[in-house]
């Protein structure tokens, strides 16, 4: 178990961390306090460690799709720009996933694989 000295530098790191410029709330350092800051911070860490790692697979997962789409649209000829939101069209031409919530995300897959659908229905 680490000393409670330590403890306390971890959490006053993290407090800072999580307040950034904002004034840290004034609290009693003891410890009990310090065991209860210490674990919640331990938690956060894991908690973003899972929300990065979520995020890096629907990175991959969009990218996966983006180049089936190519695909499918290559054979197929009938994709169309059109079932995604212009908002989602950057001026680079490409979707950028990073840009938009899950939900967002989510239900651009939904329109694209409902096109997808339609046309393979039409050949």
């Amino acid at each position: 178990m680490e000393p409670l000295e330590e403890r306390e530098t971890q959490v006053a790191a993290w407090l800072k961390k999580i307040f950034g410029d904002h004034p840290i709330p004034q609290y009693e350092v003891n410890p009990r306090t310090t065991e209860i800051l210490h674990h919640l911070s331990e938690r956060n860490r894991v908690r973003d460690r899972d929300v990065y790692l979520v995020v890096e697979d629907l990175k991959q997962k969009a990218s996966e799709y983006e180049s089936e789409g190519a695909t499918f649209s290559q054979r197929h000829g009938c994709f169309s720009v059109s079932s995604v939101p212009s908002s989602t069209i950057r001026e680079t031409g490409k979707i950028k996933a990073t840009d938009y919530t899950f939900e967002e995300k989510i239900g651009i897959l939904f329109r694209l694989n409902a096109e997808s659908i339609s046309c393979s229905s039409e050949n």
